[in-house]
């Protein structure tokens, strides 16, 4: 039996609606699935690096490991960014986060589909070891069942020990919170009262060396901020290469340049300096008008300095390590208290 026309044409309306329907369906369930979630970063990994400045600092390429959910999260989400990078001496974080709550308002622990995990890179003189994911719920539980972890802050270096602070509060009252130290080496969380109730402003060298962006591919010197990117076309106001790896991972888009050091390193300037220069044309001077507070210079005087001999002349490494709490005098640490 022939189809007529009609019919034909009648089917194939059908057919069309039938796919329209589908497609409208998967769409609006793709959106109302994205469209719950607070907290996102994606899951990255560094698929390449190159040290540079005698291991002050690293170039890290970093790829996607779910490109396809973060273009997805992008088109649906309703998150905001934060930085997902916390830096040591001896290691690099990277947060992976997918959640539907708010940190701050989080009550219970997470569905099989969320998660909050670290990445780690342990720094093995010029090369890098990932280690083993952390599960900062499962470590906070093994700590305390009735809390879960609310924000993750910088790393430390204290004692020989490397420590990132993290905040944990109670799923029973909301109000109670404690600020913990995670060991990355143990994994474990621990308390440290010095470091928890350090609140007094330190004494920090003062670099008021202007930038001239000609000669720059930085626009200002971020001490204390984990990393930071260049836009390629400013490669050429770099010391690197056309031909050195370096560049090549420069001229890559997700490339961060990171400095080795925790978040309260003495010797943070210094190698600050020494990477921030490789990104400027030869000859920029970033000592000058440097000014060394009393409380971390030599002589117990401020000084202000034009050159890096002069600075490493009158600057009190390791005076600096005691202020800023490299070091603990107090020998009052208590590890692992609750």
């Amino acid at each position: 039996m022939k189809m007529t026309k009609k019919k034909m044409v009648l089917a194939l309306l059908v057919l069309f609606s039938l796919i329209a329907g589908i497609w409208l369906y998967i769409r609006f369930s793709t959106e109302s699935y994205y469209k719950q979630f607070q907290e996102y970063s994606g899951k990255a990994k560094i698929d390449d690096y190159e040290m540079i400045a005698d291991g002050a600092g690293i170039i890290t390429h970093w790829k996607s490991t779910d490109p396809k959910e973060d273009r997805l999260m992008r088109a649906y989400g309703s998150y905001y960014y934060f930085d997902p990078v916390r830096v040591g001496s001896k290691h690099i974080l990277h947060m992976n986060m997918k959640l539907r709550e708010d940190l701050y308002f989080q009550e219970k622990r997470p569905s099989k589909d969320e998660y909050w995990t670290v990445s780690v890179y342990k720094v093995d003189g010029e090369r890098l070891k990932e280690e083993k994911e952390i599960d900062l719920f499962k470590v906070v539980e093994q700590f305390d069942p009735d809390y879960i972890p609310t924000e993750l802050g910088s790393v430390y270096s204290w004692n020989g020990r490397e420590l990132a602070a993290l905040q944990i509060r109670s799923t029973k009252d909301n109000s109670v919170r404690k600020m913990m130290y995670l060991n990355l080496d143990t994994r474990k969380l621990e308390r440290n009262e010095t470091l928890e109730n350090d609140h007094q402003r330190k004494p920090v060298p003062a670099f008021n060396a202007r930038l001239d962006r000609e000669k720059s591919s930085i626009e200002e010197l971020k001490f204390f901020k984990n990393w930071f990117s260049i836009d390629p076309k400013d490669l050429s106001k770099t010391q690197f290469k056309k031909s050195s790896k370096a560049y090549k991972l420069l001229n890559q888009k997700d490339t961060k340049v990171i400095v080795i050091k925790p978040q309260n390193s003495a010797d943070q300037y210094a190698r600050s300096i020494a990477v921030f220069e490789l990104f400027m044309k030869k000859g920029v001077n970033l000592y000058q008008d440097v000014t060394i507070p009393a409380e971390v210079s030599k002589d117990g005087q401020v000084h202000t300095t034009q050159t890096k001999e002069e600075f490493d002349r009158y600057y009190d490494l390791e005076k600096a390590r005691k202020v800023y709490l490299e070091i603990d005098l107090s020998k009052k640490y208590k590890g692992q208290e609750r």
